[in-house]
C-alpha cells in the first residue's frame, strides 16, 4: 500500500469514527429528551396515569381469559390497547405544549 492509499484509509477511518459518535450522541440526546419528557409526563397527569394502570390491568385479565366470545374478547382487547394508546399520546402532547 502507498503512502497516499493509507492516509487516505486513515482519513476515511477517521470520517467513519466521527459519523458513529456523531450518531451515537444524536441517539443519546434523542433517549434523554424523551425519558424527561415521559418521567415529567408521568408525576404531572396521575389521573392518566392511573387510567391507564387500570386498562394494562384490565388487559392483562382479559389476555388470560378464556377465548369463547366469538371475537368479542379480542376486539375488547384492541379497544383498550388503543385507549392505551390515545393516554400516552395525549400526555406527550400536554407535556410538548407545557401543560
Amino acid at each position: 500500500m502507498t503512502q497516499s492509499k493509507f492516509n487516505l484509509a486513515k482519513f476515511n477511518l477517521a470520517k467513519l469514527k466521527l459519523a458513529k459518535l456523531k450518531l451515537t450522541g444524536a441517539m443519546l440526546a434523542i433517549g434523554l429528551v424523551s425519558f424527561a419528557a415521559g418521567s415529567l409526563a408521568q408525576g404531572r397527569y396521575p389521573e392518566i396515569n392511573q387510567a391507564e394502570g387500570a386498562l394494562q390491568n384490565a388487559l392483562g385479565l382479559l389476555h388470560n381469559a378464556r377465548d369463547v366470545f366469538g371475537g368479542h374478547k379480542v376486539a375488547a382487547e384492541n379497544l383498550i390497547q388503543q385507549a392505551i394508546g390515545e393516554l400516552q399520546a395525549g400526555k406527550g402532547f400536554a407535556a410538548a405544549h407545557g401543560m
